[in-house]
């Protein structure tokens, strides 16, 4: 599938001596790629009636900001402008931009004489929030009138800022990580000691001792916001159903036609993959409220699971 989009209605920053911050305008291209595949089969299918179907779907999209037009380098799209969605020619729509670490030559963060991450000068792309692809797989069940219907979602990759997961591991209120809060702690990275014969900093493994509190409060919640960033692999039963028809031999002895009932489930299970241990979290809730932001978490409420029945009866 290809798609390209073109004057997109954006909101474009102004100079605040108008009197707005912001006027809606017209600009920009959008490149869209992706494929799709779905195939269904029946592995089992025996005379007693019993019937097993199943289907896979599977997807991916890339979409990359071709141009933005009006000589803008950037648009936020959903959030902060030192924290939120970005559309930056070149990269994905909608990767997430915010406080990275300063970083040795090497890539090692730079550790500070307080003991805790310097942040970078400029904000950094901290990561794409669109999955680099989905799946599905479900699979039906049939046998003299009962029903079962279960779905298996996948998510691969794309990042998710969560202020939930790090203000809770900050705090201590989970059961990660597993240590000793009265002990010290190093913050893994390297410190400048001195400088080179040229001139330039020279750095060694950070060696710098600091409480538990400063290393989680700091090292989450503080001056950067690179630590909250997850990878947003995730496993997810979608939905459970089960219904069941009556048999007409059966409704015969009633004034209905037919009758059915089902039982059904959706969000009943998940898993995120590469969070911290212990650390669950749906990577489908979002933040940003309504619009186009995707891939953040600002302390928001828990996802719920959602049971119900339904009975069915035709005259």
């Amino acid at each position: 599938m290809k798609k390209n989009t073109r004057d997109l209605i954006t909101q474009s920053p102004i100079d605040p001596a108008t009197g707005f911050t912001s006027t809606a305008i017209n600009i920009g291209q959008i490149k869209t790629r992706g494929a799709e595949f779905q195939a269904t089969v029946t592995p089992i299918s025996t005379p007693s009636g019993f019937e097993w179907t199943s289907t896979v779907n599977w997807s991916t999209y890339e979409t990359e900001v071709i141009e933005l037009g009006g000589g803008l380098e950037e648009v936020v799209v959903a959030g902060f402008t030192d924290l939120g969605n970005f559309a930056i020619p070149g990269q994905p729509f909608n990767v997430i931009k915010g406080v990275g670490f300063d970083r040795a030559p090497d890539g090692q963060p730079i550790i500070l004489s307080n003991g805790v991450h310097k942040p970078a000068a400029d904000l950094v792309i901290l990561g794409d929030p669109n999955p680099d692809w989905t799946g599905s797989w479900i699979n039906g069940f049939s046998y003299k009138g009962f029903n079962l219907n279960v779905m298996m979602e996948y998510r691969h990759r794309g990042v998710i800022y969560s202020s939930t997961v790090t203000a809770t591991l900050a705090r201590g209120v989970t059961k990660d990580p597993v240590v000793d809060r009265e002990l010290t702690f190093i913050m893994p990275g390297v410190r400048q000691d001195g400088n080179n014969a040229d001139g330039t900093p020279r750095y060694i493994p950070n060696d710098y001792q600091i409480t538990a509190s400063d290393y989680f409060f700091s090292g989450y919640q503080g001056a950067t916001d690179e630590p909250n960033v997850f990878d947003g692999s995730m496993v997810r039963l979608r939905e459970v159903s089960l219904s069941y028809q009556l048999p007409n031999s059966l409704m015969a002895k009633t004034p209905f036609k037919r009758a059915s009932f089902a039982v059904s489930g959706t969000n009943l299970w998940f898993l995120a993959l590469n969070f911290p241990p212990n650390m669950n979290y749906d990577v489908d809730v979002l933040g940003t409220g309504v619009g186009n932001g995707l891939g953040f978490d600002f302390v928001t409420g828990p996802s719920s699971r959602r049971m119900g029945g339904t009975l069915t009866l035709t005259f």
